[in-house]
């Protein structure tokens, strides 16, 4: 599952040199009151993917290190947050046997900040049968973006990749794009989200599946450009999309394939690693802003991650959101009311929610929309003269390409 993959360590250290002093400024987290909250605790948890496929557990720690400082600064109107999360092992029944202990032992009165490769296959109708929200820093699996009670604050690899896709058909012009599909679960979901998007708009597609794992990218390359696309894309990550841009620049492709590829890959090494070759020619989109933007959310997003040395990767942008919504949420609610029902009301409430870090704003939707996603909105990003260049203007998609 290296595609779904949303941080590279190398990359974050990198990412560090490119801040300004001003984005460690003192870190705004809710009351601000520089006293500790000392009330009764509100409990919430949070279920993440840490091992086995993947780890991609900094969403939650982002969700922590905000927590943290809100308890740091006065809490929830004097009372602290108590949020813990747990490992699934990248096990549905592990998913389910967490989700279990948090809303029947814990009584947690959400779910925020949990980024699983299978909570969500595992628990969305438990949590709608159990009437408690799961708030998800990254959600991936199609369950994540169908239930009721789950929302994200990320827009997943294939609502992501469609806008990408969005900006290839309606800004780059392309006639024939291929979806090489890795034998991973969840990458069919991709493949035919873009297949039902390219059709609709008349634009030809090839489709074919590979193995990641052993892939020879000389070969795949050739393998795409023998369907006759024009263009391409590759659910890739930091570790797989350096070798699949050598093999097409050793093929000599960059002028008549465009290369489009999801969020994950866009780290602040990639444009040296790739080369010169790949000026104007490779297109990502992406999910959150750039942590370089400068806005003040994204320079307190990166106060917070500093102050509560958590590690501010793009996945801890989805993460710090949710605490962010979460704790607007509560703080709508007095102290003594605070319970599993008022806070699941509160936030299927919150409508419009803005912040640099997303495109445009974010909303959970219709309490009972049987398809939720409020990050519909994303930046496309394309390596220009070296670097990473963030096109001005927001991609968003349309209702017909969100799945009913």
């Amino acid at each position: 599952m290296t595609f779904v993959r949303f941080a590279l360590a190398a990359s974050v250290l990198a990412a560090i040199g490119l801040f300004g002093a001003s984005a460690f400024a003192a870190p705004d987290c809710g009351m601000n009151t520089g006293q500790a909250a000392t009330g009764v605790p509100i409990p919430i948890g949070a279920i993440v993917t840490a091992s086995g496929a993947a780890d991609i557990s900094s969403g939650a720690k982002g969700a922590k290190a905000y927590f943290d400082c809100i308890n740091a600064n006065g809490g929830i109107h004097g009372r602290p947050i108590d949020y813990s999360f747990d490992d699934d092992q990248t096990r549905p029944d592990k998913a389910a046997e967490i989700a279990k202990k948090m809303v029947e032992d814990k009584k947690a009165v959400a779910l925020i900040g949990s980024s699983s490769l299978v909570d969500c296959i595992a628990t969305s109708q438990y949590y709608q049968q159990a009437g408690i929200i799961s708030l998800m820093a990254g959600g991936v699996a199609p369950q994540c973006f169908n239930a009721r009670n789950i929302a994200t604050t990320n827009a997943g690899p294939r609502y992501g990749l469609l806008g990408a896709v969005k900006y290839a058909v309606e800004t780059l012009h392309v006639k024939h794009m291929a979806c090489p599909q890795p034998t991973v679960p969840g990458a069919d979901w991709v493949c035919a989200g873009v297949e039902g998007y390219v059709k609709s708009k008349g634009v030809d597609y090839s489709h074919f599946t590979f193995d990641q794992q052993s892939a020879d990218y000389d070969s795949l390359i050739q393998r795409i450009v023998q369907t006759g696309a024009d263009s391409t894309i590759f659910l890739g990550s930091p570790p797989t999309i350096v070798p699949f841009l050598a093999a097409a620049e050793h093929a000599d492709v960059g002028d008549k394939l465009k290369i489009l590829a999801p969020s994950p890959v866009y780290f602040p090494d990639l444009p040296k690693a790739a080369g010169p070759y790949w000026n104007d020619k490779f297109w990502v989109d992406l999910e959150w802003g750039p942590t370089n933007s400068g806005g003040p959310d994204m320079n307190n997003f990166l106060a917070v991650m500093k102050a509560y040395n958590a590690t501010p990767d793009s996945l801890a942008e989805g993460g710090y959101l949710a605490a962010r919504i979460a704790v607007q949420a509560l703080m709508s609610i007095p102290a003594d009311k605070i319970d599993r029902a008022t806070v699941t009301a509160a936030l299927q409430n919150v409508q419009d929610f803005k912040s640099d870090i997303f495109c445009t704003s974010w909303s959970f939707g219709p309490k009972d929309a049987t398809s939720r996603l409020g990050n519909r909105s994303g930046w496309i990003a394309i390596i220009h003269a070296g670097n990473w260049q963030v096109l001005p203007g927001c991609v968003t998609l349309d209702d017909s390409m969100v799945m009913k």
